[in-house]
């Protein structure tokens, strides 16, 4: 069954802003979330749906305070930001998916692997999409802290490839940084985890949930800022890595 409400340590938390499609950024989101889950498909794994996902990260849960906080790889660097934070930060309109791995043996490593990522703190963010260990992108935070924890790769059973869709968007990405568009890379991207065969979720119902309900605290969902801000400051950072590069 998908979670539902309370977040655990080592649970996922997906996001999806509003997208419009005229903009070159989100096109290219769109279009590399469609190829990833095409890839997973072609290789056999069920997607029942399309959602598209910018970003993914760790939720650790103290529950001495019952406080949440996201342990996630975004510009400047890897950090840990209360719930509140974390989802006004993302403006409104945006959607958010609470995901686990289905196998609860890796599932019992969730506490381990969100001590992994929180042993990352400050490390840069990997603009360019390089892989751990000395620089992260969401995604690839994510999945070494659970190869780590694991000692096995948990959320795909073979190399991925990142895509650039289309390629002309990331030829430009690329050059803006003085870079060539990588070839032959491997990684991850959000969308790539969200739509794991290791992974099932939900989506959260803010409209229907009290905070309290998925461990926020104490604070109502009227009380946080999501008006506030607007979709058009998300930038290509924070899809984590090429849309399914993170």
């Amino acid at each position: 069954m998908p979670p539902a409400g309370r977040f655990e340590t080592g649970e996922l938390i997906f996001v999806r802003p509003r997208f419009d499609p005229s903009a070159a950024l989100d096109n290219a989101i769109l279009a590399t979330g469609a190829a990833t889950i095409d890839w997973l498909r072609t290789r056999g794994v069920a997607v029942p749906s399309n959602e598209t996902v910018v970003h993914v990260a760790l939720a650790v849960h103290d529950a001495a305070s019952d406080e949440l906080s996201f342990v996630e790889a975004t510009p400047p660097a890897v950090r840990l930001t209360r719930a509140a934070a974390f989802f006004a930060a993302w403006g409104n309109g945006s959607a958010f998916y609470h995901g686990r791995l289905r196998d609860p043996r890796v599932r019992a490593l969730g506490v381990r692997a969100a001590d992994l990522a929180l042993r990352q703190l400050g490390r840069p963010y990997a603009d360019d999409f390089q892989p751990p260990p000395r620089r992260f992108y969401c995604s690839s935070l994510v999945d070494y802290a659970y190869w780590r924890a694991a000692a096995e790769h948990v959320f795909v059973d073979e190399p991925f490839p990142l895509i650039f869709e289309p390629p002309d968007f990331w030829e430009e990405y690329y050059r803006a940084q003085n870079l060539t568009l990588p070839v032959n890379a491997t990684g991850s991207n959000p969308t790539l985890l969200l739509h794991s065969e290791h992974v099932e979720f939900g989506q959260v119902a803010f409209g229907q949930v009290a905070f309290g309900q998925v461990a926020f605290g104490q604070v109502a969902f009227g009380q946080v800022a999501f008006g506030q801000v607007a979709f058009g400051q998300v930038d290509a950072h924070d899809m984590g890595a090429p849309p399914r590069a993170a």
